[in-house]
């Protein structure tokens, strides 16, 4: 496969028709050489991503720049279109319509919802209420959301080890799924099946639930203990499921590589990082992988490389 795309040179850009080989990243946000910047092209550390469907762009939430950026496709030109201090952003969703949400940890936990640049509404209303506590009133340790066709809001709870559901103009949130973990990662929602995937990072799983349903998880990857076998997890971070609902890419956070899992199968394979865990900042290599986008076409897998300061970019077909 050929194709024109951005390649690096130390921290400088240009576009050359190159041979795209499986298990080689291209960086597509931040420096090539792994090193943190602070303006609006630059990240300092990535942690959730996505690129929607409607127009191919990168955006992410740059946890330790306290900061929201998008990309536009084949540029590195940045944009950064929300900060405010300190805020430490985890993920960010973007809809059909090209709503944003953007979910934010730290002391304010809370999801801000922006259009056409501002931010309309905010779930829960108000900030400054919260408590460690896990009332479904507000969002303690809020990590990750996803928005389904009708406006419903699910929102992973990190410490809690729940995913809870806000329906719009909702004053309050419902329990969908609980008894995880206190470690509940990032969530993905498959909404033509009805599914729910989260990443249960302190049980080395990915658990599928089914919306509606009984409430009890199904594991889909991992659960044999944390280690580096094709059967096992270490701390998963980001998940993705493919449009036909039978493919699962899943950053394998400890294990510094990103995993394709079939929905059935019994182990998965690596497609992009060290098989044997090992962390670097070549072209090959990732250093803490978290959050996990896919392109539009499903050809290519984006990473974000936390401790590489960089999002990377993966031919995965």
């Amino acid at each position: 496969m050929f194709e024109s795309y951005n390649i690096c040179h130390s921290n400088i850009s240009f576009f050359i028709v190159v041979a795209l080989a499986i298990g080689v990243g291209q960086t597509v946000a931040g420096f090539c050489n792994a090193t943190i910047g602070s303006g609006s092209n630059d990240l300092k550390g990535p942690w959730g991503i996505y690129v929607p469907p409607s127009n191919g762009s990168l955006y992410v939430a740059d946890y330790d720049g306290n900061k929201y950026q998008v990309f536009p496709p084949f540029s590195r030109t940045g944009q950064t279109f929300f900060s405010n201090g300190g805020i430490d952003p985890t993920d960010v969703f973007v809809d059909s319509l090209g709503t944003i949400y953007m979910t934010v940890g730290g002391n304010n936990p809370i999801v801000n919802i922006q259009q056409a640049g501002v931010i309309v509404r905010t779930v829960p209303s108000t900030q400054g209420t919260w408590s460690f506590s896990c009332y479904l009133y507000q969002l303690y340790s809020g990590y990750s959301a996803a928005v389904d066709g009708s406006g419903n809001i699910y929102v992973s709870l990190y410490y809690c080890g729940t995913v809870v559901k806000w329906a719009p103009n909702a004053t309050s949130g419902t329990l969908v799924v609980t008894g995880l973990s206190t470690a509940v990662r990032f969530i993905v929602l498959d909404e033509n099946r009805s599914a729910l995937y989260v990443s249960d990072a302190g049980n080395n799983r990915i658990q599928k639930f089914i919306i509606g349903g009984n409430g009890t998880g199904i594991t889909v990857a991992g659960g044999n203990g944390a280690g580096t076998n094709l059967n096992q997890l270490k701390s998963p971070a980001g998940i993705r499921v493919t449009s036909d609902g039978q493919t699962l890419y899943i950053a394998d956070y400890g294990n510094n590589r990103i995993m394709k899992w079939t929905i059935g199968a019994s182990q998965g394979e690596v497609v992009a990082g060290s098989a044997s865990g090992t962390a670097g900042s070549t072209s090959q290599l990732l250093s803490q992988p978290a959050g996990l986008a896919l392109d539009p076409s499903e050809t290519y897998v984006y990473v974000a490389d936390y401790n590489n300061h960089r999002v990377q970019r993966f031919r995965v077909q």
